[in-house]
């Protein structure tokens, strides 16, 4: 099994942290997909959900208004890591995609 870690830039833990306790649950429990998906929680309930152009990419929409994108980086040695870094949390329309 992979070991999944979750890191956020400076940005995105910004935004993260003015979330509302609403909006802080949503991402705790997309944190905890990510971990059992390893980065890609496609096909577990969550709506608006795609992959963006750049490799690896992925975004989600938290509220109408929310949103998060992260990227997904898998180790290429022996140890099975894969890292879920994400980029931005904030309001869809500052969203860098």
């Amino acid at each position: 099994m992979k070991e999944v870690i979750i890191k956020y830039s400076k940005k995105a833990l910004k935004g993260r942290n003015g979330l509302n306790l609403d909006e802080q649950a949503i991402m705790d429990a997309l944190e905890q997909d990510l971990r059992e998906t390893a980065g890609k929680p496609f096909g577990r309930g969550w709506q608006s959900l795609s992959s963006l152009d750049k490799q690896n990419s992925m975004h989600w929409h938290l509220t109408y208004r929310k949103v998060a994108v992260w990227t997904v980086e898998e180790s290429k040695d022996e140890i099975k890591i894969t890292l879920c870094r994400f980029e931005y949390v904030g309001t869809r329309e500052k969203a860098p995609y």
